[in-house]
């Protein structure tokens, strides 16, 4: 799927996956190449569209390896996604998918059953049952689809007999968190910020378990100590580690903005400050402490991009949301080892 534009507050690293753009092939081929790096990516599956619309067919895929498990970023025209018995049989291993819907609609049918997917929305479903996908009312379609092999969940709840299609985006507890999460993977699996992305993986496959327990149940899993999250925080809970991974994600959009604060974070989490203070207190850095971060990684790649390269320092440290540049200097000396003109000349 396109990646989407950066600005001085995102990450700019090369992503890596494997991709397939259907303008690279004629207008004719286009769909059997999709079709062919759907199930490459996917496991075997049945993509169909009437033969009529099969010569205007666009499509972008992008396939992103994370441990056992894959994410795919997928924009394409509008088209029904089977997966019947000689699909299943012709599968390798079984997993679950989850499904977050960035526009469009999705129609998801298993067992029997369906859910509806609006944008936002993250759906579960089974590999190892029939199941379709439809698109039929929007023109195009752009999905983010988690595939995590059933060994890497760690109890048999998630996609249990009668579960799935589940519209986990829904539950009362945690399902706000899993779309945050999904969210969260997809920007930074896009940012090329590999790092984190197997943590994330195993965050949502946690949420979503425990998505299929009864609400009153212990926010957390056996066999599965939550201090394996690298953002665990002090009540251990992927629920808070939920929460973190939003609101650095709001800091990583807002941190260039002059002035902003853990107040103006809160208002826009919904979140107390006392309770975003306390979500930092087990991580290595403070709410400030990262904030700093975020806006001396906004500057450097300002230093290094050759359109900034007329612009006085002072200038890239307000750009980058620095109000003072005698402290910015500091702050870039401190991480750096050298000055901001001397990253500059050297670079």
């Amino acid at each position: 799927m396109d990646q989407g534009e950066q600005t001085w507050s995102e990450t700019a690293q090369p992503a890596g996956p494997r991709i397939w753009r259907t303008s690279e092939v004629a207008a004719s081929d286009a769909f059997d190449y999709y079709r062919e790096g759907i199930c490459s990516a996917f496991m075997p599956l049945r993509p169909e569209l009437d033969r009529s619309l099969r010569h205007s067919f666009r499509a972008t895929h992008y396939a992103y390896g994370i441990g056992a498990g894959t994410l795919n970023l997928v924009t394409a025209q509008s088209h029904l996604v089977q997966k019947g018995a000689a699909e299943i049989a012709a599968s390798a291993e079984d997993c679950y998918y989850l499904n977050l819907q960035i526009s469009g609609e999705c129609r998801i049918a298993q067992n029997g059953a369906d859910i509806l997917l609006g944008p936002g929305d993250v759906g579960l479903f089974d590999s190892a049952r029939v199941f379709s996908l439809h698109h039929e009312r929007f023109p195009e379609l752009k999905v983010a689809s988690l595939m995590l092999p059933k060994q890497a969940m760690a109890t048999g709840t998630a996609g249990g007999p009668g579960r799935t299609p589940e519209l986990v985006s829904r539950h009362p507890v945690y399902g706000r968190l899993i779309a945050e999460a999904m969210q969260t993977l997809v920007e930074t699996a896009a940012a090329g910020a590999h790092t984190d992305l197997e943590d994330l993986q195993m965050l949502i496959a946690s949420l979503v378990e425990l998505a299929g327990r009864p609400v009153s149940g212990p926010d957390s899993l056996p066999g599965r100590s939550p201090t394996t999250w690298k953002s665990a925080r002090p009540d251990d809970s992927p629920r808070s580690a939920a929460h973190l991974l939003r609101i650095k994600r709001i800091i990583r959009a807002r941190c260039t903005t002059p002035g902003y604060s853990v107040a103006a974070c809160a208002a826009e989490a919904g979140l107390s400050e006392r309770y975003i203070h306390r979500l930092f207190s087990g991580d290595e850095d403070s709410f400030g402490t990262y904030l700093i971060n975020q806006r001396l990684n906004a500057a450097t790649r300002m230093l290094r991009h050759p359109g900034s390269a007329h612009l006085p320092l002072a200038t890239i440290a307000i750009e980058a949301g620095f109000t003072d540049p005698s402290h910015f200097t500091r702050t870039f000396r401190t991480r750096h080892g050298m000055t901001p003109g001397e990253w500059r000349r050297r670079g």
